[in-house]
């Protein structure tokens, strides 16, 4: 797995999160939030003593974006556990999910607090790229079933908001399978899939049949419910895979 030192070592990925925390550190930061970053991370002396920082804060400077890369450069070639604590911020965390999905590997989310994070205006997609970050966490503190669990959750919850949202029909108690089928069939953007329709059926039955096992190994296999067989690490690591691929897939497609 990716880690943030390889990922702030790497140009390309370098620059794109540097620019999009830029961005919305630019718009959402105040003086507290900086000493807060700053007593967190260990750098607070040089944000405090910073020559320009957050006195162009203050006054609202236009060198203060120039300021604000200064400090993430910093951060990156000094403190990096400073760039961490700022992709976790809670006045951060949604946007840069939404600009660079991929630094989801990065993203702390306290699993407890999924739900009710789950707000109206946070978009469905934006919850499971939540949960994709939780799983990669967990991965690594609770094992991988835990993440299995945590994803099927998740995914099972993201389709039925999409089937909400279109006005799609289904039953209270409906399953992750049936929800995706009936996607699959009232849903404008997945009922048809261009000049390779025929092949692409065959595609997303695959999905049906994977999302049907992912329901099976979630039931019988995660810590969902007890269970004596557990899956093992590269099962729930196919199974956390799976559900990425699916996911992805359905969001480009319909745009939620």
């Amino acid at each position: 797995m990716t880690t943030l030192d390889d990922y702030l070592d790497e140009p390309r990925t370098h620059g794109k999160l540097v620019l999009a925390l830029q961005r919305i550190i630019s718009a959402e930061f105040t003086n507290a939030d900086w000493q807060e970053i700053g007593y967190s991370s260990g750098q607070h002396e040089y944000i405090q003593h910073h020559d320009r920082l957050l006195r162009s804060l203050h006054f609202g400077d236009d060198d203060y974006g120039a300021c604000v890369f200064q400090c993430l450069e910093y951060f990156a070639r000094h403190q990096r556990h400073a760039i961490e604590l700022l992709i976790n911020h809670p006045k951060l965390r949604s946007q840069l999910i939404r600009e660079v999905p991929d630094i989801i590997g990065f993203v702390h989310v306290d699993v407890e607090r999924v739900h009710s994070e789950a707000l109206p205006d946070i978009a469905p997609g934006d919850v499971v790229l939540r949960a994709l970050a939780d799983a990669e966490h967990l991965l690594l503190t609770s094992g991988p079933v835990s993440a299995v669990d945590r994803l099927h959750t998740a995914l099972h919850g993201y389709f039925r908001m999409l089937c909400t949202s279109m006005g799609i029909s289904v039953a209270d108690d409906a399953s992750m399978t049936a929800l995706f089928k009936a996607l699959r069939a009232d849903h404008p953007a997945l009922s048809f899939m261009g000049p390779h329709d025929k092949e692409m059926v065959r595609v997303l039955n695959g999905f049906a049949n994977a999302i049907d096992a992912l329901n099976s190994l979630r039931n019988n296999g995660s810590i969902a419910h007890p269970s004596k067989n557990l899956l093992g690490e590269p099962e729930a690591l196919l199974a956390v895979n799976a559900t990425r691929t699916i996911f992805n897939y359905i969001r480009a497609k319909v745009g939620q």
